[in-house]
């Protein structure tokens, strides 16, 4: 079987990280993206296909160097397509029923469950759904007593929400539903091809457990939360903190001396934090964290500077930028 890992977005809402990486190499928890989507893949699947349009030399490269039990096939779009336009643009290489994921989702759906209900149902199409309090955001989704989807709205109005269960971006299609799509031009699964082929069975699969998709800020730092609170991280490293508050992920090549890092932080290879203060963020490989600086619900990229007494708060700080001394940023996008 076949499975699509839907890696063509542009990741503007992580910029500036995403200057120089593709989303898709996000590392979460000191691992890219993708490889979190590879590792749920059931057993069944046994080629993944990478749609992606931004930097797809950047995926080759990293894939070249690794070595992977399925085979990986990249398909590059001129220009992203969305969802539908996406998998439209694989006619020819798509070869009967397969998975679709988001790369940028993080959830405890099990694969080959859906497959399975996917064929028990017999549709065009089965989701992963998942339940949310505030479903304005996403694709809402209604199913009768069969699971069969009666109603889908992509990013409903207060007024119009009619159900709090969300597609979860994990899919399983018949290769007929690339016909239903709109060739050479962008094009939305859920706005413009779900509602019109309710009538061909589309169903939904509901589950419990964990879900985040990861593309913003404040995904992101979920998304790490969740996988902290789910896997034991590693708290090695060359010296430890004074004071550690689990749960955390320390790279073994960091340096960590004094000052307290926990609870939700990860760490990143060959990093460097003296005296610092983190809690609920993420630090790219070689970022540094001089003394008496704090970084809270942050991302740091690589190679980037907190200097001494620096405070940073909400932040997305770039590759290699750097925050001066007793300088305070909240709530901003710090480039180089």
């Amino acid at each position: 079987m076949q499975a699509v890992i839907l890696a063509g977005g542009l990741g503007t809402r992580l910029r500036p990280i995403t200057y120089s990486r593709p989303k898709a190499l996000v590392p979460l928890l000191n691992r890219p993206m993708i490889l979190h989507a590879l590792d749920a893949l059931p057993a069944v699947v046994d080629e993944v296909i990478i749609a992606a349009s931004y930097m797809v030399d950047a995926l080759e490269r990293f894939f070249s160097g690794r070595r992977e039990s399925r085979r990986i096939t990249f398909v590059e779009e001129e220009e992203p397509l969305g969802t539908g336009g996406a998998l439209r643009n694989l006619e020819g290489t798509l070869r009967g029923r397969f998975l679709a994921l988001n790369v940028d989702v993080i959830s405890s759906v099990e694969l080959e469950g859906l497959v399975a209900t996917h064929k028990a149902k017999g549709g065009i199409g089965t989701l992963a759904l998942w339940e949310v309090a505030q479903p304005e955001a996403y694709g809402i989704v209604d199913i009768d007593e069969d699971g069969r989807v009666q109603r889908f709205l992509e990013k409903p109005a207060a007024d119009e929400v009619f159900s709090h269960w969300i597609n979860a971006g994990a899919y399983v299609f018949e290769e007929a539903l690339l016909d239903r799509i709109p060739e050479g031009r962008p094009v939305s699964l859920e706005r413009e091809i779900f509602p019109v082929v309710l009538s061909e069975g589309v169903y939904g699969l509901p589950f419990q457990g964990y879900w985040s998709d990861a593309g913003t800020l404040g995904q992101y730092l979920d998304a790490t939360r969740i996988l902290l609170d789910r896997q034991t991280g590693s708290e090695e490293a060359a010296e430890i903190p004074s004071e550690v508050i689990p749960p955390v992920a320390i790279d073994p090549s960091a340096h960590v001396t004094g000052g307290s890092v926990g609870p939700y932080v990860a760490i990143g290879a060959d990093s460097r934090v003296t005296e610092a203060h983190l809690s609920r963020s993420v630090l790219l490989e070689r970022a540094v964290v001089e003394e008496g600086a704090a970084v809270v619900d942050s991302l740091i990229g690589a190679g980037a500077t907190i200097e001494r007494d620096a405070l940073v708060r909400e932040c997305i700080v770039g590759d290699g930028a750097s925050v001066g001394i007793g300088s305070q940023r909240v709530a901003e996008q710090v480039e180089s």
